[in-house]
């Protein structure tokens, strides 16, 4: 028994409690304190408490064996081994306690009540087949709290899309930037209530090394492992982490998935001073806050930008409900099935998605600049996160044991329709809140107001926007600057030139303006779903259908049988890929419906046939060929006529002159 080494296990419940089994006798030691020469750690034997003992002390450990009544020789094998203990928790070589996080975290789930049953492994799938389920999502979160979370529908949902993107190959990452009391962390920890607490890290502030000291596992060689892979990380203080946020770039651009720093530590057994390697290992989401404009280009390019909405409408929402809240308490109820939301995404199986409409996008998507690169990236992040939340009605492809989870029209359809919303302000790098007060000084320049500070300030008071002049003159009007939106048109007088006046920068402003892209890929879609089913027929014989398909409304099988399908379970395969469900008729008054608004293409996308109809008229694309037919016929005039390598100066007046006012977006 004295040749034997005793196998010292950590805690899952605490990293300073260890447990090891001597003489047939479970002991639990709970460390305390260290000097040089010297580890107290308090024992449990059997559960009895034995005071304080010393396991680097052969004095201290005697006087323990003495007080358990052991014989002689069971005595002395007990000294050695507990002896050895204290030498493996003093070198670090004891097992590490493994990640049990998750399982716990089932277990406190198993049983809760929701409306579709007591929460496990069937309720669970029911749900994530449910129809329309980001609607149900979307509810959920919104009375996830006592005071319900009031409108917003659109940032809400992408926000969870964001947090849910950890589990993807490409996982998002968002800056929500907005003034103090917009309303920036409640809607992120509004979002933040769906997930279960081992998908989120939320951090107040972080340091440069914050991760580090927060490790999961200790490897076979000593290094410290912290694991960030299938996790959101949020920072609540940006402006506070700049040093944090800057260490993490190689894992939010995706070109690393593995950070390695080694640190001087103190090792609290021995207090020795160690160089130890601390690993941060996996790709996360991140989701950053701030108050202030992004200005460094490399972390725009990283990043959708988003901004609360803030408008007049949602804040008289909010006093109202925070009034009758505290009135009537009873009447806003945590809804029933968060917990059954909670669960789903945990028990959410990671999986690398096919998308075999994405190479339609290149009809129209930008690819002027490096940045789009990125860009495309984003949306199609965007797009496999909406498909990952709908693995249980989506079909599997396996090749050579991998599985690939196949995007539908409408993921992609919902994916740009959410895009349209936030790439504009990451492609220009401008927020909302800034984008809102560049268009006021475009229609203050319209109406013949001269676009001074006083005059801004003066011009979005009247139009109910509450804003300071110092958010006007140290935010908003330098990011307009640095983004080419705005140009001095004359500096005034005043101390150092400050009574400036501005000009809408016309050329800007018409590159900025971008056709929304939802319309432009359902009509790429209609005019090539024929050719698609073709090309990618070996994909669509190699799935699996979903766990859950809906029932066809009345014209969709010949639809189906129109582009070829031919038996029953391909009819399961092409119905989910192929055919709306989100933007059937019957939804019309659906999140997505809201979320779109009033437009020409409103009507259209809601009527069952929008991408399946090949005699509708393609009138987006129409207007996207006149407007790249315009941009090359000056280009060429302001190359060819002047020899220039760069016609920036002549650029600016044929392009005014062939423009005007400039086309409407789509």
């Amino acid at each position: 028994m004295t040749d034997q080494e005793p196998e010292v296990f950590q805690s899952p419940d605490s990293a300073s409690r260890f447990t090891v089994e001597i003489c047939d006798r479970e002991i639990v030691l709970t460390f305390l304190s260290s000097k040089k020469d010297r580890m107290d750690f308090s024992v449990e034997i059997g559960g009895d408490p034995q005071g304080k003992v010393n396991l680097l002390s052969q004095h201290s450990i005697t006087r323990l064996a003495g007080t358990l009544g052991l014989d002689n020789d069971t005595k002395k094998s007990f000294k050695t081994q507990m002896l050895k203990t204290g030498i493996i928790l003093r070198d670090g070589t004891y097992t590490p306690a493994p990640e049990k996080e998750i399982e716990r975290e089932i277990e406190t789930y198993e049983g809760s009540d929701s409306t579709l049953g007591s929460i496990d492994a069937n309720t669970i799938d029911q749900f994530l087949g449910s129809g329309l389920l980001l609607d149900k999502i979307n509810e959920i979160l919104h009375s996830s709290r006592t005071t319900p979370f009031v409108g917003d529908d659109a940032n809400l949902i992408l926000t969870f899309l964001v947090m849910v993107s950890c589990k993807t190959d490409n996982p998002l990452n968002l800056e929500m930037v907005a003034t103090s009391a917009a309303g920036k962390t409640y809607m992120v920890l509004t979002a933040r209530n769906g997930v279960p607490k081992s998908m989120c890290m939320v951090l107040a502030g972080a340091s440069r090394e914050a991760l580090k000291y927060d490790y999961d596992e200790i490897d076979d060689d000593g290094n410290f492992i912290v694991h960030v892979d299938g996790k959101c990380i949020i920072i609540l203080e940006k402006d506070e982490s700049y040093a944090f946020v800057r260490k993490m770039k190689p894992l939010m651009s995706g070109d690393d998935k593995e950070l390695v720093w080694k640190t001087p530590i103190k090792n609290d057994m021995t207090g020795e001073i160690e160089t130890r390697d601390f690993i941060i290992r996996g790709q996360p989401s991140f989701i950053t806050l701030t108050t202030r404009n992004p200005k460094e280009q490399e972390q725009i390019t990283r990043q959708l930008l988003m901004t609360p909405d803030t408008t007049p409408d949602k804040i008289s929402a909010v006093v109202r409900n925070s009034l009758i809240a505290k009135a009537r308490p009873e009447s806003f109820q945590i809804h029933p099935d968060l917990k059954l939301l909670q669960a789903s995404m945990l028990m959410l199986r990671q999986h690398r998605t096919r998308n075999i409409f994405a190479p339609l996008l290149a009809g129209f998507f930008p690819s002027r600049s490096a940045q789009h690169q990125r860009d495309i990236t984003k949306v199609l992040s965007i797009i496999d996160s909406i498909t990952l939340l709908h693995q249980n009605q989506r079909p599997i492809e396996t090749i050579d044991g991998e599985d690939f989870l196949l995007a539908s029209v409408e993921d992609n359809l919902i994916g740009l329709v959410l895009a349209d919303l936030v790439l504009r302000a990451s492609l220009s790098g401008v927020p909302d809140d800034t984008w809102m007060i560049y268009q006021e000084m475009i229609e203050m320049e319209g109406s013949k107001n001269p676009l001074t500070i006083d005059g801004i300030l003066k011009w979005l008071h009247i139009h109910t926007f509450n804003i300071s002049k110092n958010a006007i003159v140290e935010k908003h009007l330098p990011t307009m600057e640095d983004s080419g939106l705005i140009e001095i048109a004359r500096r005034g007088g005043g101390r150092g030139g400050a009574r400036k006046t501005y000009k809408i920068s016309k050329t800007r402003k018409h590159i900025l303006q971008q056709h929304s892209m939802a319309p432009l890929f359902v009509e790429a879609v209609r005019d090539n779903l024929s050719s698609i089913v073709q090309e990618f027929n070996d994909v669509l014989n190699r799935s699996n259908a979903p766990a859950h398909s809906r029932k066809l409304d009345r014209g969709e099988q010949k639809i189906l049988k129109d582009l070829g399908c031919k038996t029953r379970l391909e009819s399961q395969i092409w119905r989910s890929l192929f055919l709306p469900f989100y933007f059937r008729p019957i939804h019309k008054e659906s999140m997505l419906s809201g979320i779109i608004g009033d437009n020409d293409h409103r009507d259209l996308l809601f009527s069952g046939r929008a991408w399946v109809d090949d005699t509708i008229e393609d009138t987006a694309t129409q207007e996207l060929e006149v407007n790249r037919e315009i941009r090359e016929k000056v280009k060429k005039a302001t190359l060819d006529e002047t020899r220039l390598s760069d016609g920036d100066d002549l650029w600016d007046l044929i392009e005014q002159s062939h423009f005007g006012d400039g086309p409407d977006e789509v």
